[in-house]
């Protein structure tokens, strides 16, 4: 199974990523904005790592979407080949299109709206570790094949635009229907509460992650990267030093058995 771990300008997250798809049993590479796009159609699966690709000039993953690289993944993607695109990664799918799935820009993830209480309590940029829960019945999604629906995962985030919206007052709901939110931000106990800090960013209905209508787009905010082994958990993580996986290893392994069941 080779894995192009796609890699822009301001891109900064594509080694963690690298490593990741190489620890689960892929051969991951990394594959440079400049490089003939043609050359992508030899691999199997692609990463869209986070960053600041292009310093997030205009709006977030705008400049990124508009590279060549880009056209030749939607050719990819539409032959099913699975495509995770994380945190600026989600970014660059949405202002590509390849997110929802509509055929056109849909949705945008905006600055970041923390809400308390009714009141806006912060703006922009936030980092820190949350829990998401898996929205998703297995095998609906080629980021979360593996993963029961219900299950929870604490994971970091880090990003200032993660603010999932839309003006198209029917998308959510559809989006809904056809089991295309993937993960949703909620607390320690599954409980999705719509304001901060639960949901980090004030995205629309705690939506952290969908998938285009096929499954094979993953756009998702947190980074499983940074929660791949159980030695980046949190200091108060009693799994820390024990030497298991850690919660993020799970989208990565997701992945490795899509491709595999698709073979």
């Amino acid at each position: 199974m080779k894995i192009a771990v796609m890699q822009f300008p301001g891109t900064n997250c594509e080694y963690e990523c690298l490593v990741a798809v190489k620890t689960v049993g892929m051969d991951g590479e990394l594959f440079r904005w400049n490089r003939p796009a043609v050359e992508l159609s030899a691999f199997d699966g692609y990463v869209i790592p986070g960053g600041w690709a292009y310093a997030d000039r205009v709006r977030a993953g705008a400049i990124a979407s508009k590279e060549p690289v880009m056209d030749t993944l939607r050719e990819e993607a539409a032959k099913g080949k699975p495509i995770i695109g994380i945190c600026n990664g989600f970014q660059v799918l949405v202002e590509s299109g390849l997110l929802p799935g509509t055929g056109k820009i849909d949705m945008a993830l905006a600055q970041n709206v923390m809400v308390s209480n009714k009141k806006i309590v912060r703006r922009g940029y936030y980092c820190d570790w949350i829990n998401i829960k898996h929205d998703a019945t297995p095998e609906r999604c080629s980021g979360s094949f593996i993963i029961d629906k219900g299950a929870m995962l604490q994971i970091p985030i880090a990003h200032g635009e993660g603010n999932l919206v839309t003006m198209n007052k029917d998308l959510i709901r559809k989006l809904n229907e056809n089991g295309q939110v993937v993960f949703r931000y909620c607390d320690s106990q599954g409980q999705e509460l719509p304001e901060f800090p639960v949901n980090v960013n004030g995205s629309t209905e705690n939506i952290a992650a969908i998938c285009n209508p096929e499954g094979n787009v993953l756009g998702m905010m947190p980074h499983p990267e940074r929660a791949f082994f159980s030695w980046q958990l949190p200091p108060h993580d009693p799994r820390k030093h024990s030497g298991q996986a850690g919660p993020g290893r799970l989208v990565f392994e997701s992945m490795k058995r899509y491709i595999e069941v698709r073979a």
